[in-house]
């Protein structure tokens, strides 16, 4: 048996407030890396998180609703105390890849959460692992880099 159409509505807005994190939290991490590289890194993916929620976006339209406006709340109060600590620390190049992996990590875990769906219908359960797929590409490159960094 397949779930009904609002609670895979409610499984995409979920997955759509974590791709808007994504693009936020790296759009943050591209301004306050120092090294070019890094700048280019995250704002390519920032750019994919944004693509990932448009196509999101186009799914849930497609089952008939509006994708809700901006990311978690959780998110937000994350971000928020992160400014607040960069206020009064600042931060170099390793904290802003290790805070880069933080926020994979909690994406990864949300894509996790909604492939435990037994019940998720064929067509959507196939779109959410192709994303799946590039948002975890994503963490264990980010995962390498913060482990490369601390090694050297």
């Amino acid at each position: 048996m397949t779930m009904n159409n609002e609670t895979v509505l409610d499984k995409l807005q979920y997955l759509l407030g974590t791709l808007r994190d994504g693009e936020k939290g790296f759009a943050d991490a591209a301004e306050h890396a120092t090294d070019p590289q890094l700048k280019t890194l995250f704002t390519e993916r920032s750019a994919q998180r944004s693509k990932l929620a448009g196509e999101v976006e186009a799914h849930i339209a497609r089952l008939g609703d509006k994708p809700r406006e901006g990311g978690s709340v959780g998110a937000a109060l994350h971000r928020t105390w992160l400014n607040v600590r960069d206020a009064l620390t600042g931060r170099d190049d390793y904290q802003v890849v290790a805070e880069a992996e933080r926020g994979e990590d909690v994406a990864v875990e949300n894509y996790q959460d909604v492939l435990k769906e037994t019940d998720l219908p064929a067509d959507i359960r196939a779109f959410v692992e192709g994303q799946f797929a590039k948002v975890k590409a994503s963490h264990d490159q980010i995962r390498d880099m913060k482990h490369g960094m601390q090694a050297s």
